[in-house]
């Protein structure tokens, strides 16, 4: 089955599978949302934990993927006990930072033997709870910290989906300057400005289907859109920046027609923590 067939069947059998999750199981805020969420960022853990492996780290890729999850987890449990979405967002990071020290604890006693590995340990253990786990987390919050969450959640999905989406079908038919960025040779410029296309195109649509639900004017929308596209593009950039070090094309196959988990959440992961900080800032999606 070709790629393209595989993206197609995703977009028009996922897509509307995650809709009506977001959509239909509101309860216990979004809890079937963030069980999903959490997979992502399990899986995407995982992958990320191969990676560095693949450059001759020692680490333990079911851990990285254990710990992304309960650092996701972290920020859910702040939507219950904080009582503001910045509260709940800082309960997320300080659960991060404690699990840090749990994290670390054990290089501390490494063997003799161990310790000429104990810093590029601590780098890529430390670095997993961040990425995925921790952005992540944002995603979370934006599901579950606005009263109209389920807008919240939709509306970026529509705005990064959008952004990834267009940008790939603009850089397949149009891009004949490539070669822009070393992470990816593949980007063109065709490409990127479909990213900004996408997500300004995700915007519109999710005003339309939402309207008022954002409560910011067409033209806060649109400059949204364009910086959720911004963080969206340098997500992607980054994460084919780890894979070329690692010397791999995709993080995983479990995705199909996207490659693994961490190919297909890192335009959110990156873009996230902006559109959460809009939500506080704005008092978006209330």
């Amino acid at each position: 089955m070709s790629n393209l067939v595989q993206r197609l069947l995703l977009f028009f059998l996922g897509l509307p599978a995650i809709v009506a999750i977001v959509w239909l199981l509101p309860a216990a805020r979004h809890a079937a949302t963030v069980a999903l969420l959490t997979a992502f960022a399990a899986g995407s853990g995982v992958e990320l934990g191969r990676l560095f492996e693949k450059r001759g780290v020692r680490v333990s890729p079911a851990l990285c993927g254990l710990r992304s999850a309960l650092v996701t987890l972290s920020f859910y449990a702040g939507a219950f006990i904080g009582g503001s979405p910045l509260e709940a967002a800082g309960i997320g990071i300080l659960s991060t930072a404690l699990l840090s020290l749990v994290v670390f604890a054990p290089i501390a006693f490494s063997a003799q033997e161990k310790l000429p590995d104990a810093l590029s340990r601590a780098a890529a253990e430390g670095f997993a709870l961040i990425y995925p786990g921790m952005l992540s987390g944002f995603t979370v919050l934006i599901v579950t910290s606005p009263p109209r969450a389920s807008e919240a959640i939709l509306s970026f999905a529509l705005m990064v989906f959008g952004s990834d989406s267009i940008a790939w079908l603009m850089g397949m038919t149009l891009g004949k300057r490539r070669g822009l960025v070393a992470a990816s040779p593949n980007k063109s410029l065709a490409g990127f400005a479909g990213a900004f296309i996408g997500a300004l195109s995700g915007g519109i649509l999710a005003d339309a289907v939402f309207p008022g639900a954002c409560g910011l004017p067409r033209a806060g929308i649109a400059l949204l859109s364009l910086l959720v596209a911004a963080a969206a593009i340098v997500g992607d950039l980054f994460e084919s920046a780890l894979k070329r070090s690692a010397g791999a094309k995709d993080s995983g196959a479990r995705v199909p027609g996207r490659g693994g988990m961490l190919d297909s959440f890192d335009s959110l992961l990156y873009a996230a923590p902006l559109f959460f900080a809009g939500i506080v800032a704005f008092g978006l999606f209330r």
